[in-house]
């Protein structure tokens, strides 16, 4: 089985090369996009002549809460393929991780196979329709996801607008779930024909990443068979332990992942917010990974040297 690994990071370079690391060593590829600058441009050095590490440059910024992470997701769906074929499409948010070893993942997944995975919460309720029909002018402000005051500002001017008659017009249901999937090749391939839907549908939308893909499925995938997804995104999300709705995020405790063993992967795992369970997850995946893989992964450089090689280029350019 080969994965692609659909990944959004506002982590720094040690979170972010490590993270890699781990999610290609076993044939799988990782597609990411990188907010800082900065950041992106070291990673893609490091990486230019790694077949599975894909840096995102269509678009390369993305965040909680906007048209950005969703739009930036189908893209890196639709580049993902023009690369290889996958057998699944694995989106990982900012501060996720796998918690599973790949091989249990994968057997986890052979179980029934070809079935999409994603948790839909609720279908056009007259709430949700209300919500989603109107648009947040701030949403792509930086302080968007943390900030209250430009929340509630943004709530305040939607309310506004929706007063006014400016009101988005879909004929399609709305439905809303939580932002993690686990698609198949087949569910990947005709939903990238029609990936203008996500921007045509949901700008200024409010938290379009847990909207898009069930409406989507209802609109393309589901329309000559029945909806036969599993209904469970087998995400484990502080601080709580499931999804909650316009809310990214916490960090999550040993704990809280005892608790949970049917959980594949888990957010918010950083060294920054819980470095005990990060020093417990970052390498689990490849728990079970085999000599061969793992020889074969020695062939590739390792980024720390030619990081130091870099620097040592700097210094002796100076001196």
């Amino acid at each position: 089985m080969k994965i692609a690994y659909l990944i959004h990071s506002e982590r720094d370079y040690d979170e972010v090369i490590e993270t890699l690391n781990q999610l290609v060593k076993q044939n799988d590829h990782a597609f990411i996009m990188i907010n800082d600058n900065d950041l992106r441009d070291k990673v893609a050095f490091v990486f230019a002549d790694h077949p599975r590490v894909h840096i995102s440059h269509t678009q390369e910024f993305a965040q909680e809460g906007d048209l950005s992470l969703a739009r930036g997701t189908i893209i890196q769906m639709k580049e993902a393929l023009e690369y290889d074929q996958f057998d699944y499409f694995i989106n990982l948010t900012d501060g996720m991780m796998p918690l599973k070893s790949r091989k249990e993942i994968v057997e986890f997944l052979e179980k029934q196979p070809g079935k999409d995975y994603y948790y839909v919460a609720s279908k056009e309720t007259p709430e949700l329709k209300k919500k989603a029909e109107r648009y947040y002018m701030f949403t792509n402000l930086l302080a968007f996801p943390t900030s209250k005051f430009i929340r509630g500002l943004t709530r305040g001017n939607a309310v506004l607008f929706s007063k006014l008659g400016l009101k988005r017009k879909v004929d399609d249901a709305y439905q809303i779930g939580s932002p993690w999937f686990m698609l198949s090749n087949e569910t990947v391939k005709k939903l990238v024909v029609h990936f203008e839907y996500v921007s045509n549908t949901f700008k200024m939308a409010w938290y379009p990443e847990e909207m898009y893909i069930p409406m989507m499925m209802e609109k393309f995938i589901y329309t000559d068979r029945a909806d036969d997804h599993i209904n469970n995104d087998y995400r484990l999300i502080g601080p709580d332990g499931s999804w909650q709705a316009s809310s990214g995020a916490k960090p999550i405790t040993a704990e809280l992942i005892a608790s949970h063993p049917e959980a594949l992967f888990g957010a918010k795992i950083t060294t920054e917010d819980n470095l005990d369970v990060y020093q417990d997850y970052f390498d689990i995946y490849n728990t079970m990974i085999s000599e061969v893989e793992e020889e074969k992964e020695k062939t590739f450089i390792d980024p720390a040297l030619i990081l130091d090689s870099l620097k040592k280029a700097k210094e002796n350019r100076q001196n």
